[in-house]
């Protein structure tokens, strides 16, 4: 399922910005004695950060896919690495080992001496996409969590991220279906996994009825410790108090302290959900740095794993390792072969996906496999094939696996079928 602007998962990335931009202005000491307490605008402009960079790589993967890609949104995040964001030390050195070669599954289970990172940064990104998953908020759960343990490995980090991507969905379904705040954040406890983040979002049910956000912040935590546990029960809380009203929300978020732009993301996202982009003031978009370009993907680009001919594509039944082609692709023919080849326009020869970093060349007219290539990005820029496996079964493919058939087949996913 993919949701294009003006729906809701483009509304919670827009929330999600404009809370996060708005709460990075009050780490200025001065900013926040001029207009913390009073809840005055600061001056604008407002430049957002690593919250919104990676979310507006999650809302962009599942825009153009409809579905979650690990091994693309671990290059999205690697290759749209700003250090000057505000990226925590661990995530910049991960990061940057990446971009030069690195295993991402490998280094993020590296990280904090092999317990993997527990932090926030996995809820703070995942509320556009829980918000495409308005019509199921269970699916959600798995998406969720492959989003999450690109970076965040640990068990409280994954379920921040599953408690706070539920919230999105079920503040869509909060449009049309009645919901109590104690209702709202039962329905995210219910798909959240038992754990701490699970007994935190407990404790804030209970809280629901103080009305200071102080005391239920010392109480939760105000991602001062930038833990998932001591962040998102209480920005779910305060989005499941103020669903309905985007700055009461967000301004609660900010007046606990501690991580600011985080909570505020978290909360920004999950109550935009709820309200759309009309709900946000304005005056807060405006002085919101700009999104990115690529924050406003084409949805429907990259071809997934087919669906829509049930049982055509087949794998491969005996596949034999291929000598891949020396060659790399520039950025414009890897996002051309991310499109994948429909036999129409290949006169019935080809059809091919990408998934997981592997393409899949499948013959038109049988729906066969016949090459399978994993690639990998090339340092500097780029993109290369790194091996193959090709079909030697004697019913699918006659001869021996011919290296320049596989160049050919190559060249054509990534330049197009043309005269």
């Amino acid at each position: 399922m993919t949701t294009t602007p003006p729906g809701p998962a483009f509304d919670a990335l827009i929330g999600l910005s404009v809370g996060d931009a708005l709460g990075a202005q009050f780490f200025v000491p001065a900013t926040a004695r001029a207009h913390l307490a009073s809840r005055t605008d600061p001056p604008g402009p407002w430049p957002w950060t690593d919250d919104t960079e990676m979310a507006c790589s999650v809302y962009t993967a599942h825009t153009e896919r409809g579905a979650i890609d690990t091994f693309d949104l671990t290059h999205a995040f690697a290759r749209r690495h700003d250090f000057d964001r505000g990226y925590g030390p661990a995530a910049n050195r991960m990061l940057r080992l990446v971009r030069e070669g690195g295993d991402a599954r490998v280094l993020a289970a590296e990280l904090f001496d092999g317990q993997g990172s527990y932090g926030n940064g996995a809820a703070m990104r995942v509320a556009p996409l829980g918000a495409a998953y308005a019509e199921d908020p269970a699916a959600v759960v798995r998406p969720a969590a492959d989003t999450a343990v690109i970076t965040h490995t640990h068990p409280q980090a994954v379920d921040g991220a599953i408690a706070v991507a539920v919230a999105a969905a079920y503040a869509v379904r909060a449009r049309t279906e009645a919901m109590t705040p104690n209702t709202f954040l039962a329905a995210v406890a219910e798909l959240t996994p038992r754990g701490a983040v699970h007994d935190g979002l407990t404790e804030a049910i209970r809280l629901l009825a103080e009305p200071d956000p102080l005391v239920a912040a010392r109480v939760l935590g105000n991602g001062s410790r930038t833990s998932a546990v001591d962040t998102v029960p209480y920005a779910l809380w305060c989005a499941a108090r103020r669903l309905t009203d985007y700055p009461a929300a967000v301004w609660e978020a900010i007046a606990a302290g501690g991580d600011m732009d985080t909570v505020a993301a978290i909360t920004g996202g999950v109550v935009a959900a709820h309200t759309g982009v009309h709900g946000i003031p304005a005056d807060w978009v405006a002085a919101r740095e700009l999104l990115p370009d690529w924050a406003y993907p084409v949805p429907g680009r990259v071809r997934p794993a087919p669906v829509d001919r049930p049982g055509h594509l087949k794998p491969m039944l005996l596949p034999r390792p291929c000598p891949v082609p020396d060659v790399v692709w520039a950025e414009p023919q890897w996002r051309r072969i991310q499109e994948g080849l429909r036999p129409l326009e290949t006169e019935q020869r080809w059809e091919s996906y990408t998934a997981e970093g592997v393409l899949h060349l499948h013959r038109g007219w049988t729906g066969f496999e016949i090459w399978s290539v994993r690639v990998a990005p090339v340092r500097g820029g780029g993109w290369r094939p790194v091996s193959a496996l090709a079909e030697v079964h004697p019913d699918r493919y006659k001869g021996a696996p011919d290296p320049q058939a596989l160049a050919r087949a190559l060249r054509l996913a990534a330049e197009g079928y043309g005269p």
